[in-house]
């Protein structure tokens, strides 16, 4: 029985190989048929992988949007409720906020990182450095009220 699995291991791993070795072949057979085109074919792979890497951060962009927005939206609801419940008592949202705040910088974050590979000129990658910066110290800051706010809470 050990040696029925052994066999169809091994027959699944060739298999692999040789779907494997049948890839670099035709990549091989591609590339020199496209070298005598190859301006244009840079050309079109840069301007898609242009237009790739744009759509991507522009989806990234508004996935943290969309958590700062789902966020704002559950803490008010959260502060809400525990108004109705007991006005007098602290109702420790701002915990919560820092959390969905925190994440969706670093998503934002991300999105920058992704841009810096769209720059073409050094003003432009300066500018994105200082944005990556700013927000990383914004970031900072919410860990920071973050856990000055569950100490504040336990005492």
């Amino acid at each position: 029985m050990a040696d029925v699995k052994k066999y169809r291991g091994s027959e699944t791993s060739s298999i692999l190989t040789i779907t494997l070795m049948s890839l670099i072949v035709v990549l091989a057979i591609l590339s020199v048929f496209l070298t005598s085109r190859s301006e244009e074919y840079l050309n079109f792979l840069d301007n898609a992988t242009l237009t790739l890497l744009t759509v991507v951060t522009q989806i990234v962009y508004l996935i943290g949007g969309g958590i700062v927005l789902f966020g704002a939206l559950a803490i008010i609801i959260r502060f809400i409720q525990s108004k109705i419940k007991n006005l007098d008592k602290p109702s420790g949202v701002t915990r919560y906020l820092s959390g969905y705040l925190t994440l969706s910088l670093e998503l934002f974050i991300g999105a920058e990182i992704i841009k810096t590979t769209l720059t073409r000129t050094f003003e432009e990658f300066s500018v994105l450095i200082l944005v990556i910066i700013s927000r990383g110290l914004l970031g900072l800051i919410l860990y920071l009220e973050r856990k000055w706010c569950e100490t504040a809470e336990t005492e």
